[in-house]
């Protein structure tokens, strides 16, 4: 599959957008309590200003050569936040879902192409997957907040780091010998 190339002046609805996950610190409960295993809402919190910034990663599916060329920004990007936080992965939606939210309550959400490419940054930053989320003016941060996570955990998907999905397939690899080795002795 060769290497997605986005048109820059439209997004459009079939496309995969994608908001970068980051480590965020949990707060420890008792010993036999579960961790949470859901999209925090701190991953939908927008502080710096009205655009929530996603990154496109396919016409109609999550392109694996973009999520490729995109790892290494992610992670980069995660090392300039202070502390550090490491890159774990993708909440993915397709674009349709907020352009025209499923549920009424929810407002339209315009996705913006906004790659980012100058001749005075390094190449580690350059971004031409880069889009942003319009987000209106009128409505209160945690509100969109809520809406946003609640499109992303309801009708989108996570796409993990790569390396943990080979650290799952080396693990279930060495259970499958091992239950090999176990069927062979008896």
């Amino acid at each position: 599959m060769p290497l997605w190339n986005p048109p820059t002046d439209r997004v459009s609805p079939d496309e995969r957008v994608g908001r970068r996950l980051f480590d965020e610190p949990m707060l420890v409960g008792a010993r036999d309590q579960r961790s949470y295993a859901g999209l925090l809402l701190r991953h939908f919190e927008e502080t710096r200003d009205d655009k929530f910034s996603v990154d496109r990663l396919g016409a109609t599916g999550v392109n694996r050569k973009v999520v490729a060329y995109l790892r290494p920004r992610a992670s980069a990007a995660g090392e300039k936040h202070r502390p550090p936080k490491a890159f774990n992965g993708w909440a993915v939606l397709t674009v349709r879902k907020l352009t025209a939210p499923p549920t009424p309550e929810i407002s339209q959400l315009p996705v913006v192409a906004s790659p980012i490419d100058g001749e005075d940054i390094v190449e580690i930053d350059r971004n031409p997957y880069h889009a942003h989320i319009v987000l209106p003016r009128d409505i209160k941060r945690l509100h969109l907040a809520l809406c946003l996570r609640h499109l992303f955990t309801t009708y989108g998907t996570v796409q993990k780091r790569e390396e943990d999905r080979q650290n799952l397939h080396r693990t279930l690899g060495k259970v499958w010998s091992w239950l090999a080795k176990l069927a062979r002795k008896k």
